[in-house]
């Protein structure tokens, strides 16, 4: 069942940029890194020797030189991709809406950890699901919380089989789950017979080279898992994999095959092309020392322009993509926005990744694709906007003299 969404509509103005805007909102990757003459090359070769197959319609299945690939990707992280239940998706938005529509029913409730990824909540509305928060505590998604949860919605007659988690550098926290946190997840999931959901985009860009074990990896019939070649490769391909447990693999399947009819055979074989030659260490080495520099350069503007006394607060990641501030007072950060525009410099608000109008005192930096000489720049511009009082606060004081 396809429902209009809000969130759907406002996705692609993550990407645009004005004249003279600094933008740090959306999480594009740093495509510098890429050794393009070496792609270029093997897209060439590929088009002149088998063109007639890259650029036709293919089966629905990964193809079978590119699932060493995810194999080898997926074992960095102690996952398992078993050939037979690998689906091939255009990134893992395409996986997300699949998911959604084969294994949810309209009306169900989605368990979602929040701030959610507004690409997987509008995923999820358009498939007809409603979404309920997963509550947590210090360590991130709580078990017992959500066994509470879990029941008190079964109680008022809810259906509720899904918990959508981003358990690794998070959109947008840049939060990881620990170890231990996820098998008390599963195990909470086992009891209430729960099937999770992992999107997994940035785990392989952990600064210091170390990776976090999947919950795919701690129990593969437990968990739907979707992986995409956008962050460690390029998006531009759009091009990933669902690895499904086995019970599952022919609904998903059948559903992502009618959403894409078929994957792109040219996308698919530039891949395996590029790790057949060159394998994935260099390159995700590569990403990883850029989105490191880039992010201690961002937190140490962020430290030096509005520091300790300041009433956002934000902690460093380990890895990813994202900043994630927070006022103290719960202001909107919304109402900041207009005035970082107004500077020149623009960032995604927390309520974007609300699912009920939750986290407004958020806002989200990205800081993988900005220019390192513009970085700086773009904090002071920032911290200006965030040390004014915003324009509806000037205004109700102004009334009130």
């Amino acid at each position: 069942m396809w429902t209009d969404t809000r969130p759907a509509a406002e996705l692609p103005r993550l990407f645009e940029k004005g004249a003279d805007v600094i933008s740090l909102a959306g999480g594009l990757p740093d495509l510098d890194v890429l050794p393009l003459g070496d792609i270029s090359q093997q897209l060439a070769r590929l088009v002149r020797l088998g063109g007639k197959l890259a650029l036709q319609y293919t089966t629905p299945h990964v193809a079978k030189a590119l699932v060493p690939a995810v194999a080898d990707l997926m074992a960095r992280e102690d996952g398992h991709a078993d050939a037979g239940n690998l689906i091939p998706t255009s990134g893992s938005q395409m996986g997300l809406t699949a998911v959604a529509l084969a294994l949810g029913t309209p009306g169900d409730t989605i368990l979602v950890q929040t701030p959610a990824y507004p690409g997987a909540t509008a995923a999820f509305r358009t498939a007809g699901l409603d979404l309920h928060a997963a509550g947590e505590d210090a360590d991130g998604l709580c078990p017992q919380q959500l066994r509470t949860t879990v029941r008190e919605l079964r109680a008022a007659g809810r259906t509720v089989r899904l918990l959508y988690v981003n358990p690794t550098f998070q959109n947008p926290t840049g939060a990881t789950l620990s170890v231990p946190r996820r098998a008390e997840i599963l195990t909470a999931c086992r009891e209430l017979d729960l099937l999770l959901i992992e999107d997994n985009p940035y785990g392989l860009l952990g600064f210091d080279g170390t990776t976090t074990t999947l919950f795919q990896a701690l129990d593969p019939q437990q968990v739907v898992y979707l992986g995409t070649f956008s962050k460690i490769f390029a998006p531009g391909l759009r091009s990933g994999w669902i690895a499904a447990p086995e019970h599952l693999r022919y609904d998903l399947a059948r559903v992502a095959e009618i959403i894409s009819l078929s994957p792109s055979a040219l996308a698919q074989g530039a891949l395996a092309a590029y790790y057949s030659r060159s394998g994935w260490t260099e390159l995700i080495d590569r990403y990883r020392d850029s989105y490191r520099e880039r992010c201690t350069l961002m937190a140490d503007a962020l430290d030096a322009e509005l520091g300790a006394d300041s009433p956002w607060t934000w902690q460093r990641p380990g890895g990813g993509f994202y900043l994630w501030l927070r006022h103290r007072d719960g202001a909107d950060a919304t109402r900041y926005a207009q005035a970082a525009a107004a500077h020149g410099v623009s960032f995604v608000p927390g309520g974007h990744f609300s699912i009920d109008g939750e986290h407004n005192d958020g806002l989200r930096l990205c800081f993988s694709n900005v220019p390192r000489k513009k970085i700086t720049e773009a904090v002071t511009r920032l911290a200006a906007a965030l040390t004014e009082t915003p324009a509806v606060a000037r205004e109700l004081a102004e009334v009130s003299g």
